[in-house]
């Protein structure tokens, strides 16, 4: 039988407060609404404060107090991916709080867990459609940055299993000629940068280097004509993300992937990693009936990929790192800050009374709402919503997602047309929508 959906999604939501009283949420709801399947990735750890930061976070230490969810789901949303570098920001006990918090409200999330088996496994949600068919559709959510002891772990015969995320980690190799490597190595033995590396491994307690290739202080090269980078999806972590499609095909009619990513092949945020297309297209390999990335606060590329479109980022949703009222310690001693400033006074310092930063900078706060169809697993049908984040001047509003105006649909749909192009994707600007032309 042929099964319909329609699935509607956005990127990163970051929410540390109640709406403002005059803040009309519903016409960006009335969007979400469009879908059966509505997502977001939650980029917050949900918390009552009771827990101990950890000393790594994800650029800033990000939490938000329970009831702040109630007003996220005010949204419609219906999944929740919890996977991201954000994820660990208050150790094991912000983590199980956020976990233990979704589970009492009962709702579809993935990314995060008390194992790697748990934080690996997909979540699933079924509604009924217009045609009065039961849909089931599971959802798996994981990320690609986050500092290592973040990455959830297995149980053994010794050990009880350890809480953490849903992670893919990557292998780089930069490619150097002759002269290059010549300099590399010569400034090694200078320095000694590899003394405590090589004596590892000569103990055996790191395994041995990749035949052709110079680590350098735990970077690796390898000589070539053409200089450059490589990058490729950890075999062990991409085996384990295909299990997990695989398993969520035979319960479900339909699974999404949700993937958080930071990394870039160049210096351009636009630009998704060699290895995170590698990941994006093996899950479309393997079943997913999409990609929905976020990660870097911008847009990314659009591809349509065996007729399944992969978004390598939507940007942001909502952005309120600006009302963070609470931070560790860890965050005054990171910058050598005087423990008796204030949060706000921190944050002028370092955005130059707000002329530098993520925060301050109006291309993080354009991005869209992509609205798909699909009939047996078959695309027929996307359109994407643009949307623009509260940005001038408004500090009560700031962050806060609102219908694009005119000019900002046109900067958008021009901004996708131009990174797109690579990937041959085709758009088409309507009236308040953009269309890829399937």
């Amino acid at each position: 039988m042929t099964k319909k959906i329609k699935i509607t999604a956005t990127g990163d939501s970051m929410l540390l407060r109640k709406f403002p009283v005059d803040y009309n949420h519903a016409e960006i709801k009335n969007i979400i609404e469009k879908g059966n399947i509505k997502l977001t990735n939650l980029e917050m750890v949900l918390t009552e404060g009771n827990v101990f930061a950890s000393t790594f976070c994800g650029g800033e230490w990000i939490s938000s107090d329970l009831v702040n969810f109630d007003e996220l789901m005010k949204y419609g949303f219906n999944m929740y991916a919890c996977s991201n570098n954000h994820s660990m920001d208050y150790s094991y006990g912000g983590l199980i709080e956020t976990y233990n918090y979704l589970s009492k409200k009962r709702v579809a999330f993935a990314g995060i867990g008390k194992s790697l088996i748990e934080a690996t496994k997909p979540t699933y949600y079924t509604y009924i459609n217009e045609l009065n068919q039961k849909v089931r559709v599971a959802m798996i959510s994981l990320t690609t940055t986050f500092i290592d002891a973040a990455r959830a772990g297995d149980a053994n015969d010794f050990f009880q299993a350890r809480p953490g995320i849903n992670t893919v980690r990557n292998n780089s190799i930069y490619y150097v000629n002759q002269d290059e490597m010549a300099i590399l190595k010569q400034i090694a033995k200078k320095t000694e940068i590899n003394g405590e590396r090589d004596n590892a491994r000569k103990n055996g307690t790191l395994p041995p280097e990749e035949p052709g290739t110079f680590n350098f202080g735990g970077i690796f090269f390898k000589l070539s004509e053409q200089q450059g980078k490589l990058t490729e999806c950890n075999k062990f972590d991409l085996q384990r993300i295909i299990d997990s499609i695989k398993e969520a095909k035979k319960c479900a009619d339909y699974v999404i992937v949700m993937a958080h990513s930071h990394q870039i092949k160049h210096s351009d945020y636009t630009e998704p990693d060699y290895f995170f297309e590698e990941l994006c297209r093996k899950c479309i390999d393997e079943g997913a009936c999409c990609v929905i990335g976020s990660g870097t606060h911008q847009l990314k590329p659009i591809e349509i990929y065996q007729g399944k479109p992969i978004f390598y980022s939507l940007g942001n949703f909502i952005f309120e790192s600006h009302h963070v009222e609470k931070l560790p310690i860890d965050f005054w001693d990171k910058y050598n800050f005087d423990r008796l400033l204030k949060i706000d006074e921190m944050e002028n310092i370092l955005s130059k009374n707000g002329t530098v930063g993520l925060e301050f900078d109006e291309i993080n706060y354009l991005s869209y709402i992509p609205y798909m169809e699909y009939e047996n697993d078959k695309l027929s049908k996307l359109y994407l919503y643009p949307i623009e984040l509260t940005f001038n001047g408004d500090l009560i509003h700031k962050g806060l997602p609102v219908r694009a105006s005119q000019a900002n649909i046109n900067r958008i749909y021009t901004q996708l047309v131009n990174i797109s192009q690579d990937y041959g994707t085709k758009l088409c600007l309507k009236d308040k929508f953009i269309e890829i032309i399937i």
